[in-house]
């Protein structure tokens, strides 16, 4: 079962470090599940963003922070709600959509 991002507290601090990285990484596999599932390169997402494609590759491999308007339009260019950017379905094997989703 996927699961929504929270916000991991311990001991009434929070581990921001923890939970910042899972969110880049949640983040950047479901950009590239939604963009493989459209039959998109990252140079086509790239464009439909307006943006350039190091910029993608960058989001993708969870290397680049990016803030939450541009969130919304990676969303809206994906075609999905935004909260379905935020849900762990765990790694893609090989940057392939799974066959069963």
């Amino acid at each position: 079962m996927s699961r929504l991002i929270t916000l991991v507290v311990s001991k009434g601090r929070c581990n921001m470090n923890k939970n910042y990285t899972d969110a880049r990484r949640i983040l950047a596999n479901n950009i590239v599940y939604f963009r493989l599932q459209n039959n998109w390169s990252q140079e086509e997402f790239a464009e439909e963003l307006g943006t350039t494609v190091t910029y993608v590759s960058n989001l993708e491999n969870g290397h680049r922070n990016t803030r939450i308007d541009f969130i919304e339009n990676i969303a809206d260019v994906l075609g999905v709600p935004i909260d379905q950017l935020l849900i762990d379905r765990g790694p893609l094997e090989k940057r392939k959509v799974p066959k069963n989703r």
